[in-house]
């Protein structure tokens, strides 16, 4: 289940910025949020849950569902939508990857029992350096058409999803009776709906358009959540820390293909280069965050 929501997930960055920029952050997020929160109902349903576990969580939990799913659903999505170049766009979406290793370390924060560690220190020190790696220049050296608030939205969506990972382990041994991701999706796509009905702003879809949101709505929304839920009280933490370390070495790959196919103007070669290597920092950083002492040692 882990590696499934893992190989969905890494689809998403693409996703997002062929149907986000297609039909703008608001309507994709309509209809994208609605179809998935509806899914992962009927499924959870399917699979004999009772509906109160599913949309009537306690209110302690809401706020976990609040950070992760209708906040952090809407930055990862507008930094995405609104990057002004390919190079931003894969470097906001490895902001986005902070998540892993800033769910370790509000972990310790939050958590009984755990704490901070050195290997936690080496896996920070390495998410950082793939960071600045990717996105060092653009930082560092703005230009007028690429504005650093889309790398913001990228790191603040990192903070909520793992705030909402930190929360959830806190409460696991009650949380996993319930399940927080169909709430949230449908929360999202109701705002998302108002949104557009208030500006009046639904640009018309063709083919290519709903086929992109349905792949969307269908695998890494409702399908990558719902499995990745369902790992979380299945199997350890740690163990599906380390399958998410491949997360964003498989969306950075996965953005560079969609430039390729797409773009008579796509990243260059050296930037390429530069983008994975930052993608192996991080998922780097995440696998030795979430590896027991005992085995670095063997």
């Amino acid at each position: 289940m882990g590696a499934g929501a893992v190989l969905l997930w890494s689809m998403s960055s693409a996703c997002i910025i062929v149907a986000g920029k297609r039909l703008g952050i608001w309507q994709f997020l309509a209809i994208t949020s609605s179809i998935g929160g509806l899914l992962q109902i009927a499924g959870y349903l399917a699979m004999g849950r009772s509906p109160r576990s599913i949309l009537i969580p306690p209110p302690k939990l809401w706020l976990a569902m609040a950070l992760g799913f209708p906040v952090y659903v809407l930055l990862y999505t507008a930094g995405l939508v609104t990057s002004r170049t390919e190079a931003q766009a894969a470097g906001v979406s490895l902001m986005n990857y902070l998540w892993p290793t800033l769910a370790i370390l509000f972990t310790t924060w939050l958590v009984p029992g755990e704490r901070m560690h050195g290997r936690l220190a080496i896996a920070i020190a390495l998410s950082l350096a793939g960071i600045l790696l990717a996105n060092g220049r653009d930082i560092a050296f703005p230009v007028s058409e690429v504005p650093f608030w889309p790398y913001a939205l990228g790191g603040a969506a990192a903070g909520s999803w793992a705030a909402y990972c930190a929360l959830t382990s806190r409460w696991k041994h009650w949380a996993k009776d319930y399940a927080a991701s169909p709430a949230g999706f449908l929360i999202i796509g109701a705002v998302a709906a108002g949104v557009c009905l208030w500006r009046r702003d639904w640009q018309p879809m063709d083919g290519q358009s709903w086929g992109v949101v349905l792949v969307t709505a269908i695998g890494p929304w409702a399908g990558g959540y719902m499995l990745w839920e369902m790992a979380l009280h299945r199997v350890s933490g740690i163990t599906l820390g380390l399958l998410a370390s491949a997360t964003p070495v498989l969306s950075t790959m996965c953005l560079i293909g969609l430039f390729a196919a797409t773009s008579a103007d796509s990243v260059n070669g050296t930037r390429v280069v530069v983008l994975l290597a930052a993608s192996v920092l991080i998922g780097a950083a995440v696998a030795i965050g979430k590896t027991p002492s005992g085995k670095l040692r063997g």
